[in-house]
Formats: C-alpha cells, sequence, structure tokens
C-alpha cells in the first residue's frame, strides 16, 4: 500500500508520498488548486507505483470545508485508489501523540496523514463521493436556513418601523407576517398615506391582495386608526417601510423557490425517509443533504457523532460524571433539521410519543427529552437510509 497525504488549503496543498514501510518518496511537494495540478499529482503518485511496485494507493485528505471538495471529488473517481477524508481534529491529535514538540507546519502536517493512514487503516473507511441530488439538497437547504434568519431579522425592524410610525395597525395585524400584509404596507406605510383615499379603493386592493381573506371591517378600523395615530413619522419612514416590506416579499420569493426545487428532488429520489412522522421535504433535504452517502458511517454512533449528538464523557479516577451534554462538534445544519421533525414526531408517533413520555417522566425537560428523541431519530434515520426501507418496516 503507497499512502498520500495531502494537507488542504485554499489557493496550494502540500503532499506527502510514503510506502509501507515508512519510506517518503522524493521530497515533499506542493500542487496549486487547479485542473492541470491535480494531473501533476496522479502522475507522481503513478511514479511512486512504479518506484515501490505497489498499484494500491490510499489518499488522506483533512476535512476543510469547501477548500477540500473540488481534490476530494476528482480523486475519488478513479480505481485503485482509496481516499479518506479525515477530521483534521484527529491527525492533530495523533501527531501530539507521537511527539510531545510537535511543531506545526503544511509539510509535516502532509506526512503526519501519511502516518495517521497507516496507523489507522483497519478502522477508517473509504470515502463515498455523495450523489448529486444530495448535494443539491445541501445547497438548497443551507440556502433557506440562511433566508429564514435575514426574513427573521428583516421582520423584526420592520416590526420595530410600525412600533413607531403607526402602532395602532398592530392592532389589526399582530403579526407582521403574509403577502397581503407587505404589500399593504408597502402601498400605504404611514398612516398620512390613507388621507384622501376611498374605503372601497383600499379594500378592494387589500382583498386582492389577501386573496379574499380580510374582512372590510378591518380596513374601516384601519382608516379610524390612520386618522388618529399617535405615531411619529415622516418621509424617511415612508421609504424605509416600503423597501423593508418588499424585501421581505423578495426573500419569502426565493425560499419558496428553494422549497419547491427541494419537494421535486425528495419526492423523485428519496420518498423512503417521507414515511418518518415529522419528516417534509424541508427537513428531508436538511437530513439528506447533511448525510450525503450513508455508506459513510461505520454505523448508527458514527452518524450520532456525525450529528453532534453523541454524549461528551468524562471520567477521572473513581469520578464519573452523571449529567454530560452532547458535542454539538458535528453538523449545525443537521441538528437544526432533526429538532424540528423531533418537535413534531412526539406528538404525531405513538412509539415516539411514549419514548418522550417515558424521558419526561424520569424528571427531564422538555429539551433534554427532545434531545434523546433526535438520538433515536438518528438511528431510525441510519435504518432506513441503510436498508432502503419505510418507517413502517422497523415497528413492523
Amino acid at each position: 500500500m503507497i499512502y498520500v497525504g495531502i494537507d488542504v488549503a485554499s489557493e496550494k496543498h502540500d503532499v506527502c508520498i510514503m510506502s509501507n514501510e515508512g519510506e517518503i518518496y522524493g521530497k515533499k511537494f506542493q500542487i496549486q488548486n487547479t485542473k492541470d495540478e491535480y494531473k501533476k499529482l496522479l502522475s507522481k503518485i503513478n511514479e511512486a507505483k512504479k518506484f515501490f511496485k505497489d498499484s494500491n494507493v490510499r489518499i488522506g485528505i483533512e476535512s476543510t470545508g469547501v477548500y477540500s471538495s473540488t481534490i476530494l471529488n476528482y480523486l475519488s473517481s478513479f480505481e485503485q485508489t482509496e481516499v479518506i477524508f479525515i477530521n483534521p481534529i484527529l491527525t492533530n491529535m495523533f501527531q501530539l501523540s507521537q511527539s510531545v514538540h510537535y511543531a506545526k507546519t503544511d509539510v509535516i502536517d502532509a506526512e503526519g496523514i501519511c502516518n495517521y493512514l497507516q496507523d489507522k487503516q483497519k478502522k477508517l473507511l473509504t470515502y463515498t463521493p455523495p450523489s448529486y441530488q444530495s448535494l443539491q439538497l445541501k445547497s438548497l437547504y443551507r440556502e433557506m436556513i440562511k433566508l429564514n434568519k435575514l426574513i427573521t431579522q428583516e421582520k423584526n425592524r420592520l416590526t420595530g418601523l410600525i412600533h413607531v410610525v403607526f402602532p395602532e395597525f398592530l392592532k389589526i395585524f399582530p403579526k407582521i407576517n403574509g403577502k397581503g400584509v407587505y404589500s399593504l404596507l408597502n402601498e400605504y406605510p404611514l398612516p398620512s398615506s390613507y388621507k384622501g383615499k376611498h374605503l372601497d379603493t383600499v379594500y378592494e386592493f387589500a382583498y386582492n391582495h389577501f386573496k379574499g381573506h380580510i374582512d372590510k371591517s378591518k380596513i374601516e378600523q384601519l382608516f379610524s386608526y390612520a386618522k388618529n395615530s399617535i405615531g411619529i413619522s415622516n418621509s424617511s419612514d415612508k421609504i424605509l417601510i416600503k423597501q423593508s416590506s418588499s424585501l421581505i416579499t423578495i426573500y419569502e420569493e426565493q425560499k419558496k423557490e428553494l422549497i419547491d426545487e427541494m419537494v421535486k428532488i425528495i419526492k423523485e429520489h428519496y420518498p423512503k425517509i417521507l414515511t418518518i412522522p415529522g419528516v417534509g421535504a424541508n427537513t428531508a433535504a436538511g437530513i439528506i443533504g447533511e448525510v450525503g452517502q450513508i455508506s459513510n458511517f461505520h454505523n448508527a454512533d458514527s452518524l450520532l457523532a456525525y450529528a453532534g449528538l453523541n454524549p461528551l464523557v468524562y471520567q477521572s479516577g473513581k469520578y464519573e460524571a452523571k449529567h454530560t451534554r452532547i458535542s454539538k462538534k458535528g453538523s449545525s445544519y443537521l441538528r437544526n433539521a432533526l429538532t424540528m421533525v423531533a418537535r413534531v414526531i412526539v406528538r404525531s408517533d405513538k412509539t415516539f410519543n411514549q419514548y418522550y413520555t417515558k424521558k419526561r417522566n424520569e424528571g427531564k425537560g422538555y429539551n433534554t427529552a427532545i434531545c434523546h428523541v433526535r438520538k433515536k431519530l438518528v438511528r431510525v434515520i441510519y435504518s432506513i437510509l441503510k436498508n432502503n426501507i419505510e418507517y413502517k418496516s422497523i415497528n413492523n
């Protein structure tokens, strides 16, 4: 076996090639993050194969976010080449265990990855590239989460403006939410905007944008409040309210476009995960997108660790901590999706409801009980994805 350690960076990668006996081939070298340089790396690996008279290659690449994605995908496509995707924490700990005076440099790290591959050769899984669909879902779900945060921020900003400019508006529409409300604020942002307007004209506008789901009495109240509003406003507030309401509308339309695409992919390629009560297209996209290929996980426990739901065990001598927290070192996006499902499944599924109730009866708080539900949920998801079965098959 020939080992290749690659220390990944944004623009260049340090490489070390080593034989099974620990002999380094030539000099450690660098490649740039380009296709031509990737070909140069393959050429060097082929030279090493001939030199060591060994055709089996194991390549170790540390997980460094977006920087490692291109070279990881490129090298995974070649036969007789095992690519191992490694948590950099593990390689750093390994190198520290080998030397107290470990000096961290990119070149040394590349060699350390080779040593790690050699030492842990029986415990490592070959990386399987995620499917095109799961990569799509990952991008779409993460973008949706970002949009949700932007929408929340902008809603809070708009609500704050309304509290100052037209506080009575909130008596009729307590929550600044929905396309109808945004359209109304965009067209009539200030109390003075209703001055000189005919009631029927405003009602017809509201009726169309609320798709008929608004009573005329609410518009009558709005006119009454506008005449006697205690709000403080000027021309700049008008601009800010119009821009804010328009921006939220744009964000909501973008979010709907993302959701529509996620629904299409999930229903076509991953319908079995939708058999889990509480899992909709949104949360399914978060789960599938973050998990990728289930074959990259040894078992359900390794998936738990990836989700950051594994417990932090603390023990020293006779002392052993009885109350430990989850590590939270995994994918926060996956935890987010699991939390949303867990809150629904305890109400819609008998098995999970009984499990949740049992934890609550043991004296655990709501959040702790939901955390236990998430762990049970991960094991169910692992079984469904691993065995390509539906949820009902697990309970039968």
